[in-house]
């Protein structure tokens, strides 16, 4: 008796769940048919604007089709009302992005990535769009965003003023842009392990944040997903990486005129010395990087001669020329290291007679050769 009326009671909620399940069916059904359509109608318009990079007006007419349809956490649960959802909101970051308008686009962005039923497809594209503003803002903030694949479209109608700079300079200071940036290429890399451009991306970011053993893995993986991977933005451990492996890698021109001297590693450089050098560290069976740009100093145009990520060290050598300004650049490199406290070891001119005496010295304090 008590297992029938148990039994009962299951039934009737089994079917009260069925009726709730088709009046909300028929509920979406008809908001679907009727707003959903209006709103889907005005997205294609803006989409056409968009297109015709008539960035402004198409952020207005996605607008009016939230306003018809406008955003729900209940639908976004049905497949439709998310797409769209997330459509529009992709493409509203995106025409504020077009516009540098990187705030505004990162918020929608944001919006995007908060809707639940979106496919791995959808949130890596926001991510690596997300990503991307992060480290053009760091950029703009350099005044350095004329190439690459991050290059800023500087519109007529494009303007920073000094409130909006601020308020970058105090997110960079707060949280890092750089960071920031990673943060997202990472978040992609686990949703698409398969991703070159956001290992590629991933890869940059922490090779600007001298992060080298995190680089490299993550430039390793973009060769074994594609081979033939282009060098977008010719970071020079992406070549020597390249170069490692046997895959013919292409310097810029201003390298291949300045690198005349060719190592065992297959690395060009600039002297007969830093040849020297170069082989000495590929002997003793010690990975390196050779004039690498590094994030921790003050000057942008800084570059450490090599760097052996094994030993966390940095290796300068300072070349005699004329005396006044080598005394200069040595003093002013060396004061670099100190002030960022980076381990450094060096040779001169004088140590050209036997520079590997010279380093096996030098090299004592960090490891046995």
């Amino acid at each position: 008796m008590v297992i029938k009326k148990i039994r009962e009671i299951l039934e009737k909620r089994k079917l009260k769940k069925i009726e709730e399940d088709i009046e909300q069916n028929k509920l979406e059904s008809y908001r679907e048919n009727e707003q959903l359509q209006k709103a889907e109608q005005i997205k294609k318009e803006a989409d056409r604007l968009a297109h015709l990079k008539q960035y402004k007006t198409a952020i207005d007419e996605y607008n009016k089709a939230l306003e018809i349809y406008p955003f729900s956490k209940e639908e976004q649960l049905f497949k439709k009302p998310a797409e769209f959802f997330f459509k529009v909101y992709f493409n509203i970051a995106a025409s504020y992005s077009f516009l540098n308008k990187f705030n505004e686009s990162i918020e929608f962005f944001n919006k995007a990535l908060k809707i639940e039923n979106i496919d791995d497809e959808n949130k890596v594209k926001a991510l690596m769009s997300k990503g991307n503003c992060f480290y053009k803002i760091k950029q703009l903030l350099k005044e350095d965003h004329d190439e690459g694949t991050y290059s800023i479209r500087m519109e007529s109608e494009f303007d920073v003023d000094e409130e909006t700079l601020e308020i970058f300079k105090k997110l960079d200071e707060k949280e890092n842009l750089l960071k920031l940036a990673h943060e997202c290429f990472t978040q992609t890399t686990v949703l698409d392990k398969n991703d070159a451009d956001a290992w590629y991306k991933k890869g940059h970011i922490e090779f600007l944040l001298g992060q080298v053993k995190d680089a490299m893995f993550s430039f390793d993986n973009v060769l074994m997903i594609k081979k033939d991977y282009e060098n977008k933005e010719n970071i020079e451990l992406f070549d020597d990486i390249k170069m490692e492996k046997g895959i013919k890698a292409k310097y810029p021109k201003s390298l291949e005129t300045e690198m005349k001297f060719k190592t065992k590693t297959g690395h060009y450089v600039r002297n007969k010395a830093e040849k020297m050098i170069a082989n000495f560290i590929f002997d003793n069976n010690l990975m390196f990087q050779y004039n690498m740009a590094v994030s921790w100093a003050d000057k942008d145009d800084f570059k450490a001669n090599f760097f052996i990520p094994k030993l966390d060290l940095y290796i300068e050598h300072f070349k005699f020329n004329n005396i006044k300004n080598y005394e200069k650049l040595m003093k002013s490199k060396i004061k670099e290291y100190e002030k960022n406290k980076k381990k450094l070891i060096y040779t001169t001119s004088e140590d050209e007679m036997n520079i590997e005496e010279a380093l096996k010295i030098k090299l004592k304090p960090y490891i046995i050769l």
